[in-house]
């Protein structure tokens, strides 16, 4: 009976263990914001595809149990697969092409830091820990931009073939030195 108890216990733990340290992912935007205003804490945007596609911002991989740890402990997680409909507005949105990471403050109000591309996980784990201060107070947004969004366009500059200034002066200002009118030296 002790026996059979102490399995639970220790399955129980174990799971727990296991939860803590996996983030819970969410989908839906409006949730994820009425999260942070809870439990104040910044809210971290995985833009991605498919299943899974959070990993997909890591250029060197999926994220390892640090990562995942990090991600639980300190941030509201949110997925926004560019798959479906929603998640490509968003992603549109946050001006984030097919991949890309949005890290807001404790607010959930402003961004604090917004990548358009992918990152190494070195560099992950540098602007989640930077942003993870629930305390920080965001003033700007530090933007990297690996990869073009969606919406952008190029930009077209069309300059006039010949540029001839027209000047028009009041007539106040249209007066002669009066040495020209005089004819003395």
């Amino acid at each position: 009976m002790y026996t059979f108890m102490a399995v639970i216990a220790l399955t129980t733990s174990i799971s727990t263990a296991n939860l803590s340290q996996n983030p819970t992912w969410l989908n839906d935007y409006g949730a994820a914001r009425e999260r942070v205003s809870v439990v104040h804490k910044p809210m971290a945007v995985f833009v991605g595809s498919g299943q899974e596609g959070w990993g997909k911002v890591l250029k060197d991989g999926a994220l390892d149990p640090a990562l995942k740890r990090l991600l639980a402990d300190k941030y509201v997680c949110l997925y926004l697969d560019t798959e479906t409909a929603t998640g490509r507005a968003l992603a549109t949105s946050f001006e984030v092409a097919t991949r890309g990471l949005i890290i807001s403050d404790r607010t959930g109000a402003s961004q604090a830091y917004s990548l358009s591309g992918t990152l190494t996980k070195v560099e992950l784990v540098q602007a989640l820990e930077k942003y993870a201060d629930a305390g920080r107070d965001v003033r700007s947004t530090e933007t990297v931009v690996r990869e073009a969004p969606a919406t952008s366009r190029p930009v077209t500059v069309s300059y006039p073939t010949t540029y001839a200034p027209q000047y028009q002066y009041p007539q106040q200002y249209r007066v002669v030195p009066s040495y020209y009118t005089t004819g003395s030296t």
